[in-house]
């Protein structure tokens, strides 16, 4: 029986070195495997295929097989476990004390459409009332760059959204006081 080749992206964390590393090897696979960044993997597998297997965000995928791309196969394996809505930035001369204080407020998120993204907006508007189009939304990667320009992503209707400056980026506009906050940075 011959032996199958494949080439794999994983994020770097603890449930995916052993993989990387060679430490744990799947049966009748030979695993070319690749750390590469989860923002960079996304796009690069929606963009262009780079992969046979990668980790995937959950909501591209979705919003890719919605739009009937089945291309890809997913499987329920969730390497990364985080409580991503608590991985918020908040300016201490912002106002912002509690999440009801986050409406009206400019938000900064590297990616709408990340599943991050989606699991802290489903948080702040089903257990603290905080609507999406509560917020000012600003997205730091451009449409060419991002998921969502590989998905088509449009922002839902009576979402205030735009796009950062090129030259921009979320940590220098939280600096400069354009925004009020982040939600997900990763520091």
């Amino acid at each position: 029986m011959s032996t199958l080749q494949l080439s794999a992206a994983f994020s770097d964390n603890e449930r995916t070195r052993p993989l990387i590393g060679g430490q744990i090897k799947p049966e009748g696979i030979e695993l070319f495997a690749s750390t590469v960044y989860p923002s960079e993997m996304f796009w690069r597998q929606l963009k262009f295929g780079d992969f046979d297997v990668s980790e995937m965000s959950m909501s591209s995928i979705l919003i890719a097989t919605a739009r009937g791309e089945h291309e890809w196969v997913a499987i329920p394996v969730f390497t990364t476990r985080y409580f991503f809505h608590t991985r918020a930035v908040v300016r201490a001369d912002s106002g912002i004390e509690k999440p009801a204080d986050l409406r009206g407020k400019r938000i900064g998120v590297a990616e709408y459409q990340q599943t991050a993204a989606v699991w802290s907006r489903g948080v702040l508007q089903h257990e603290f009332g905080v609507d999406p189009r509560d917020l000012i939304w600003t997205m730091e990667r451009t449409v060419e760059r991002s998921h969502g320009g590989a998905t088509g992503f449009k922002p839902p209707v009576g979402v205030r959204f735009s796009y950062m400056a090129p030259e921009k980026d979320l940590i220098g506009m939280l600096q400069a006081g354009e925004l009020d906050a982040s939600l997900n940075y990763f520091i």
